[in-house]
């Protein structure tokens, strides 16, 4: 199977080139052209736009930051889709637009996957990634070789614009979940807790949890590189509340979550990773948590 592959980023270069390693036909294109140079150099061919990537690949796979991206791009792959192609977009979006693409898609006789991804770079790199899909069966079927190469685990949720909704709910936890860790530590470190005893402690407890595992190191080391933004975390709780709106249902930990990424964003703070959600909250403390005893 042919693939081309939109979205070279954090998560799109390491399937990307998951997919070289394979043996899959592969070409990119990137609005950046220097993202797209270590993977032509690996091997891949180099599209000259979005249309003639989709010309010459029987899957496309998009992977973008937003909505709006998203849209862009297909908009630009579709004179060169041709019918029974197959495109997989694996963004973070919101249902009700992953469904208008879809139907767009399936207007000119192309069939349409959304099938967004969690597990991290590391993941992505590794081949480990959980894959949501939502769409008919017969196509994941025909792409399942592709999505077996960059996932261990690929659910299929629904129709389309099911595999969208169910990373939203992914992202609810984790989003609530890191606000949740870095305002607990504040709470210790303020009141005279060793952040390192408090996080030992903590970890064998009740509220011991994947999103403590990841975010306290970070806290406590101060290691706020990004592997994922709080302007995306934002985004993704934004698109959460959006599709709740839609559905009548509250969502108040989600709201309340994205009020502290925005903050975040408020404070030029937006392109650390989520973890760095503590920051504010240690700003109105007065105090910053560290490995150290942090008063």
């Amino acid at each position: 199977m042919r693939v081309g592959a939109i979205g070279l980023g954090r998560m799109g270069a390491p399937m990307a080139r998951r997919l070289l390693a394979a043996g899959f036909p592969l070409a990119v294109w990137a609005r950046r052209p220097a993202a797209a140079a270590p993977l032509v150099a690996a091997g891949a061919a180099a599209a000259d736009s979005p249309a003639a990537l989709a010309a010459a690949a029987d899957c496309v796979l998009t992977c973008l930051p937003r909505p709006a991206d998203v849209v862009a791009v297909v908009t630009a792959l579709l004179p060169g889709l041709a019918p029974g192609a197959v495109l997989v977009e694996m963004s973070t979006i919101d249902p009700a637009t992953s469904r208008r693409i879809g139907a767009a898609l399936g207007a000119r006789g192309v069939h349409y996957l959304d099938a967004p991804v969690s597990g991290g770079p590391e993941g992505a790199a590794r081949g480990t990634l959980t894959i949501m899909v939502g769409g008919e069966a017969p196509a994941l079927a025909r792409v399942r070789p592709v999505l077996d190469t960059l996932g261990a685990r690929v659910h299929h949720l629904g129709p389309a614009g099911s595999g969208h909704l169910a990373k939203l709910c992914n992202q609810i936890l984790t989003g609530v979940a890191y606000a949740a860790v870095a305002e607990a530590f504040v709470l210790g470190v303020k009141g005279g807790l060793d952040a390192a005893e408090l996080f030992a402690a903590l970890s064998t407890s009740s509220g011991r949890s994947r999103a403590l595992e990841q975010a306290a190191p970070a806290i406590l080391a101060r290691a706020f590189e990004a592997a994922f933004t709080a302007d995306l975390a934002a985004k993704d709780l934004e698109c959460a509340l959006d599709a709740a709106e839609a559905l009548r249902v509250r969502l108040r930990l989600a709201g309340v979550a994205r009020e502290c990424y925005d903050e975040m964003r408020r404070l030029g703070l937006g392109h650390l990773d989520q973890a760095a959600v503590v920051v504010p909250a240690e700003r109105a403390a007065g105090v910053t948590v560290h490995a150290a005893r942090g008063r």
